[in-house]
């Protein structure tokens, strides 16, 4: 009886799929930004609206999200009872709230704390770029959290917010020639005393003194190192569950946020005219008589006008990966590096890319006057800004050497000053060490052992990338392979430490990276052995 008593299109709500349907096309349409749309449609009756409200059709909002929305990459960082119906629903309420903040363009200190972190992981770039505007808003954001620092004060007031904001002004500065003057000398002058001043802020995850991760209950306290700062932590609202992050290193966003600008700037400047002097090209100078000139004409112009750091979001970075993928390795280690005495970290992934280093590099060296950098280190009266930095290039070819499961991995020692830690000063390798480069390999003895050890060259631009007989054994290993560790049955949906997500096993225990470095300045190659302590999924 009562249904009689409803309108035609009322009645819908009771044929589930077709008012489901309706109210799907119209709340993607348009695709970019929130499904305005269907706010009239929830406002018909209140039939409708009982219907089609989040709390009594999760499903119908979790299909707007995923259709919205990157949901691939939830799914492949997060475990199944983060991204149930409801969970999706959530989120894209979430987002919807975090959108239209930043579209209206205005930044708040603390109440930007949530459209930021929830910017970097929109999964969608049109939402936030072309519907939300953010590139305006992230230098709004920048300009709010450092331009305080120009009344000498000694940190950002918000360093959390500061370092999102920096990486969301760095992976949306695509376009800064046409940034304007007045834009890019406020971003120069406000990310330049955190250069100057870089020592006071976090550059890495972990602190460098520990090459031994996570650490073990018997280190109740960590040894201060020389990278900085230790790592800020934040806990955040994410698909219904509470999640605790690792708040990503200020230094390098507002290094790349620099360099790109200082790039910028020389595209249309011209050559200091003392560069006439030089021989126009290494053929010249050869034909000259002029032996081992530190710089040609050619070189200058090279690295001032064609030397320049990629940009975020660059096709040849890809690999033919989607750009969320790009990033899969960035989340895992902002999930996973947030607490260094976590063992059972379940949401963990791959934080590190094998062959990341692998190639051959050129780029720039930011390097400040020294006298004034020391003066303005002891006396913070000193503006930051006053320390003049000057441009160097660098260019290096890494290669990347990979001790696998079927060797036996060199040991770090402890620092030798018995003040905690590993011995970072000799790049976490034991005194002493002999290394001899063969085919496919390194053979290195340690003193300590008083054993050879066999590190495989990791070469990424092969389909095998060990030699043959390495791969082979690799395959023939137990374990080795994808496998996905799921929640068991009785799991709570709110208990992290049930969830667990996919992992391969690499099969890696240790790398060790070689390479040569050369100064364009002075000329002149050095050999150089570092050890990588990125935690590897095995």
């Amino acid at each position: 009886m009562v249904q009689f008593s409803l309108s035609p299109f009322e009645r819908l709500a009771h044929t589930r799929p077709v008012l489901d349907l309706i109210a799907f096309y119209v709340a993607v349409d348009p695709f970019l930004g929130p499904p305005s749309n269907l706010v009239s449609l929830l406002l018909a009756s209140r039939t409708v609206h009982e219907h089609l409200c989040v709390k009594n059709n999760p499903h119908l909002y979790s299909d707007i999200f995923r259709y919205k929305f990157d949901v691939a990459a939830l799914e492949r960082r997060l475990s199944p009872t983060w991204t149930s119906a409801s969970c999706l629903a959530n989120e894209l309420r979430l987002r919807c709230v975090a959108l239209k903040y930043i579209r209206r363009g205005r930044v708040s200190g603390p109440p930007d704390r949530d459209a930021l972190w929830r910017s970097t992981k929109a999964g969608n770039e049109q939402h936030l770029c072309q519907w939300a505007n953010l590139p305006q808003w992230a230098l709004s954001a920048v300009a709010l959290r450092c331009l305080p620092l120009r009344d000498y004060d000694d940190l950002p007031p918000d360093p959390e917010g500061t370092s999102l904001a920096l990486w969301l002004l760095w992976m949306t500065s695509k376009r800064v020639r046409s940034e304007g003057i007045n834009p890019c000398s406020m971003v120069l002058s406000s990310v330049s005393p955190l250069l100057v001043r870089g020592y006071q802020y976090p550059s890495f995850f972990a602190p460098d003194t520990h090459f031994y991760l996570p650490l073990c209950d018997e280190h109740d306290t960590i040894t201060a190192g020389f990278s900085g700062a230790t790592t800020l932590v934040s806990s955040v609202y994410y698909c219904a569950h509470q999640l605790q992050l690792a708040v990503p290193p200020l230094t390098p966003a507002a290094l790349l946020n620099y360099l790109v600008r200082r790039e910028a700037r020389q595209d249309n400047a011209r050559l200091h005219p003392q560069v006439a002097d030089l021989p126009a090209t290494r053929q010249e100078a050869i034909a000259r008589g002029i032996s081992a000139p530190a710089l040609t004409q050619e070189d200058v112009a090279e690295f001032h006008y064609h030397t320049r750091t990629h940009f975020f979001n660059n096709p040849r970075s890809h690999g033919g990966r989607s750009v969320s993928e790009t990033l899969d390795v960035e989340w895992f280690r902002l999930v996973s590096c947030h607490d260094l005495w976590d063992v059972e970290r379940p949401l963990r992934g791959i934080v590190y890319s094998l062959g990341t280093f692998a190639g051959n590099w050129s780029g720039r060296m930011i390097l400040p006057d020294t006298q004034t950098h020391i003066n303005a280190t002891l006396d913070h009266r000193i503006h930051p800004n006053s320390v003049q930095m000057v441009q160097e290039r660098v260019s290096c070819r890494f290669e990347e050497h990979h001790c696998l499961r079927f060797s036996e991995p060199l040991v770090a020692p402890l620092c030798p000053s018995g003040s905690g830690g590993e011995d970072i000063l000799n790049a976490w390798l034991p005194r002493n060490t002999r290394i001899r480069r063969k085919a496919n390999g390194l053979q290195i003895f340690d003193p300590n052992t008083g054993k050879d050890t066999w590190y495989e060259t990791y070469c990424p631009d092969r389909t095998q990338p060990y030699s043959p007989a390495a791969c082979q054994r690799l395959l023939n290993e137990s374990g080795m392979g994808w496998y996905r560790r799921s929640p068991s049955a009785s799991a709570a949906d709110d208990d992290e430490y049930e969830d667990y997500v996919e992992e391969t096993l690499s099969g890696v225990l240790d790398i060790i990276i070689t390479g040569e470095v050369s100064v364009c300045v002075e000329d002149r190659g050095v050999d150089l052995i570092m050890r990588d302590n990125n935690s590897l999924s095995d």
